[in-house]
């Protein structure tokens, strides 16, 4: 692996906190980023129990700025999206106990926003900018295919050290991935630098990427996870600790393949994907458009968002890594399993686990996952990645907990509480599910 060996002093913004930030951000979903929209989600997540669980950050991901800079060469935001500024929007989440996050890039040569808001050369002078409008999370993203690691190193540095400048608590997260070098947030530690990095490519709301092009309408589908070998790569990122968090990118639950490849294709004509059917005369004209094949245009608009199992297990990897809860789906139109899923207080509090530790699998069995949680306790997933029911046992030993003459485990998606002597079973846990125990020594 390429960097040092000893972990370099961490960054730590004034007030930036310990635990991994949680909140939502607009980019998957593909809703038309407005000041209005930006309000309603805001609203919805105060309504709808979001925020009062943890979900604090509202962030706007690429294309809430001016396509250029003003006459003195600051930021600006779009006049149509954004009549009344980011002050403004940042002003109406604070009234409402939320945060505002933005997006930026060095170079914006590939992300959605225009190359001349690049922040490269104006990091003291956009770093002010946000300070000054109220940001309080910053999402600065490479967006280019190029990548030299020196020089990656030295233009997120370069933010950093302005975001510091400014005096305000910015939580800093970076995205060293969308470059050519797709190691690049795995094999170096970051934690001297930001308090997030993305540590994968771009993850996708399936279980495995099952794409059978490698390119729709220009979208690189060689370069996107799906939810199982997402947490996997995550795994072999630099760890996490308290003030710092590997970031295996924005949750995909409650979000369709639909929504997302609506958020992602250029040009793709916003309806017609969405549409449950399609004429055969749409279905030639918009594989064409998009350079695939019909069949695949079909299995496209026909993929299933996530099953429940798998969005169970999407929500547990994420906390059994400490990673950021950032939603992408649309929260103001969610169903009620959704909401359910991701205000769900048993696996937010093994996600927010003030201890911050990573995630290990046991040596044994690497489908069982442990993580050590700071009232002595220990969170364990037990996954089944394949498509049959199956059980997983481990002990309590094995999971690195102290003897003790019993043990009480909770799972958190049955809600169940037993009490064990020291052998803890799964059983019949669904293909592609996980089941999410807490286990605590009790004599």
């Amino acid at each position: 692996m390429s960097g040092s060996a000893v972990r370099p002093p961490l960054f730590e913004p004034a007030a930036v906190r310990a635990t991994p930030p949680m909140g939502w951000n607009s980019w998957d979903s593909g809703i038309a980023l407005t000041e209005q929209s930006v309000r309603e989600t805001i609203d919805a997540m105060v309504s709808n129990g979001m925020r009062d669980a943890g979900y604090r950050y509202v962030d706007l991901d690429a294309g809430w700025a001016a396509p250029q800079r003003d006459s003195s060469g600051d930021l600006a935001a779009d006049p149509i999206r954004f009549p009344h500024g980011i002050a403004a929007v940042a002003g109406y989440a604070h009234e409402h106990g939320m945060y505002l996050g933005l997006y930026a890039s060095p170079f914006d040569e590939i992300c959605g926003q225009s190359p001349a808001t690049a922040s490269r050369g104006h990091e003291l002078q956009d770093a002010r900018r946000f300070a000054q409008w109220g940001v309080d999370l910053l999402k600065y993203d490479w967006c280019r295919t190029d990548a030299n690691h020196d020089e990656q190193v030295r233009d997120f540095a370069r933010m950093r050290d302005a975001l510091r400048s400014t005096g305000r608590g910015i939580v800093y997260m970076i995205n060293p991935n969308s470059s050519a070098d797709a190691r690049a947030g795995v094999d170096y530690d970051w934690s001297g630098v930001a308090n997030s990095a993305r540590s994968t490519d771009d993850l996708i709301p399936m279980w495995r990427n099952t794409f059978p092009e490698p390119d729709i309408g220009g979208f690189d589908t060689t370069s996107v996870r799906g939810v199982a070998d997402e947490a996997q790569a995550a795994l072999q990122a630099r760890p996490s600790r308290p003030g710092y968090w590997p970031d295996p990118d924005m949750l995909v639950s409650g979000l369709s393949m639909s929504q997302f490849l609506g958020a992602h294709l250029d040009g793709l004509p916003g309806t017609a994907v969405r549409r449950s059917a399609l004429t055969a005369a749409e279905t030639a004209y918009l594989a064409r458009r998009l350079g695939i094949s019909p069949d695949t245009l079909a299995m496209l608009r026909d993929t299933r968002t996530l099953s429940p199992a798998e969005e169970q297990a999407h929500l547990s990897l994420w906390a059994m890594l400490s990673a950021p809860f950032i939603a992408g789906n649309d929260v103001r139109t969610m169903s009620e399993p959704t909401r359910e899923l991701l205000t769900d207080a048993g696996v937010i509090a093994i996600d927010q686990d003030p201890r911050v530790a990573p995630a290990a699998p046991l040596r044994r069995d690497h489908r069982i996952l442990t993580k050590p949680l700071a009232d002595g306790s220990v969170a364990v997933a037990l996954v089944n990645p394949g498509d049959q029911p199956l059980t997983l046992a481990t002990t309590a030993a094995e999971t690195g907990l102290a003897q003790a003459y019993s043990y009480t485990v909770h799972d958190i998606w049955t809600t169940t509480t037993t009490v064990t002597d020291g052998r803890i079973v799964a059983p019949d846990i669904p293909a592609h599910g996980v089941a999410l125990l807490r286990i605590t020594p009790t004599g």
